[in-house]
């Protein structure tokens, strides 16, 4: 196993949390101007920022702090979706998630092979969610020259799904039996809650960093105890404590075997989670969207080791996809699909759509529209529709150009299969 270590000298990189940050002319890499020996893109499921101390929570996060500490914080980080296999795709793939029909009564039907919001791109192989044309951030991060290391506690983002293209190291929390076929679980959420919790992915870290061939490679870890804080019964911020230590004993793994100088850490998560706020309408319990309020849609993101560039006043999503490939030392191409400042997410009940501070929410089955300014109201409890008729219209106008621009062709309907739906339920989205 080759031993090269980095050449490359890492400085303290300051703490910059402000109302708003310039992301253009950060650069990218390291701060020596090449790219990182290594990257690491560590995501927590269901983390909300306001939780954390480096975001002015009351809440010990240490070693989340630490990374604050000696790194970069950024105030500006949402997610593209309120569910983790669009927001996901979204950041795997560079490209808006869409369930756009086209029709603004209505999305297109939800199954696997349509719920990472890639199914305008043509059709996916069986099981799977990324038609084969769509970029992969695994793919792409091994033609950089990273040998590439995954490592998923959520079962929606499982290999079947097409989340491990391009992976050296795929592993999966918990893991599959000797024969590589999973049984099927039929566990419950808190059941399954316990298998996948941080000590069970930090072992399985473990274990793919002792196979590596390379000390230069990209790994990604996603922790789901957050996720998971309703199912045990315990209150949010107990569980976003546990995941601290988490990934402190993740920073210790990679300092005890050299591997944390010379390396890039991109923490985030892939959505939040309402928390019960009150708002203009009442939502569905924790991260269900309909509408997508802020607190299920507003994210950490920390960078130690490296100076995110871009060029926008927030970072979605899909904006990570070229963030990463451009720390790596990339060039990818500006695949955006939406304009720097907005944000789209084709809700099953909603179209949601916000550009700078304004943010709407359009009904799909009543026809309703609602308008919030975030910064008078960042409650989202007012509807000021009436009182900005010109934003309201602009609104209206642009969530129609993109409700056809994302569509997706119809697809024939089929029932979820039993394994697919044996996920949703370790996940506790059915029972």
């Amino acid at each position: 196993m080759s031993k090269r270590r980095a050449s490359l000298l890492l400085g303290r990189i300051g703490v910059a949390f402000a109302a708003s940050l310039a992301f253009g002319g950060c650069g990218s890499g390291s701060e020596s101007g090449g790219p990182p020996e290594r990257i690491v893109l560590i995501v927590v499921d269901t983390l909300r920022r306001d939780h954390l101390s480096p975001y002015g929570a009351d809440i010990a996060t240490p070693n989340i702090a630490r990374l604050a500490r000696e790194g970069v914080v950024y105030p500006n980080a949402i997610a593209s979706f309120h569910m983790t296999s669009m927001s996901m795709g979204a950041m795997w793939s560079g490209r808006t998630p869409a369930l756009s029909s086209g029709d603004p009564s209505r999305t297109i039907a939800w199954n696997e092979e349509n719920w990472c919001g890639m199914a305008r791109f043509g059709p996916a192989a069986a099981g799977a969610c990324f038609p084969e044309q769509v970029p992969r951030l695994g793919r792409a991060m091994r033609d950089l020259g990273y040998e590439t290391i995954g490592v998923t506690a959520n079962s929606m983002l499982f290999g079947a799904a097409g989340f491990s293209q391009g992976f050296t190291q795929w592993l999966e929390v918990p893991a599959p039996g000797r024969s590589g076929k999973r049984k099927p679980l039929r566990q419950t959420w808190k059941e399954s809650s316990a298998a996948r919790a941080a000590p069970a992915v930090g072992a399985a870290v473990e274990r793919a960093l002792a196979r590596r061939e390379s000390d230069r490679f990209f790994l990604y870890v996603h922790f789901m105890d957050v996720h998971d804080w309703a199912a045990r019964g315990v209150e949010y911020r107990q569980t976003v404590e546990e995941v601290d230590r988490g990934i402190g004993a993740l920073l210790d793994l990679l300092e005890g075997n050299g591997l944390l100088e010379g390396t890039a850490i991109i923490f985030t998560s892939d959505h939040g989670e309402s928390l019960d706020e009150p708002h203009l309408v009442p939502t569905t319990p924790r991260h269900i969207g309909n509408p997508s309020f802020e607190p299920v849609l507003v994210v950490p993101l920390i960078a130690k080791g490296a100076a995110l560039s871009h060029a926008g006043p927030i970072v979605r999503s899909e904006d990570l996809f070229r963030i990463l490939l451009r720390t790596a030392g990339g060039a990818p191409p500006d695949t955006s699909d939406l304009e720097p400042e907005e944000l789209f997410v084709t809700e099953q009940a909603y179209r949601t759509y916000r550009r700078g501070h304004w943010k709407s929410y359009s009904g799909r089955y009543d026809g309703t529209f609602r308008l919030v300014d975030l910064e008078a109201d960042p409650s989202e409890l007012r509807d000021v529709a009436d009182q900005h008729p010109d934003i309201a219209e602009l609104h209206r106008a642009r969530v129609s150009e993109l409700t056809a621009a994302l569509a997706a062709p119809e697809a024939a309907l089929h029932q979820i299969d039993e394994a697919q739906m044996d996920r949703l339920r370790s996940l506790g989205y059915v029972e």
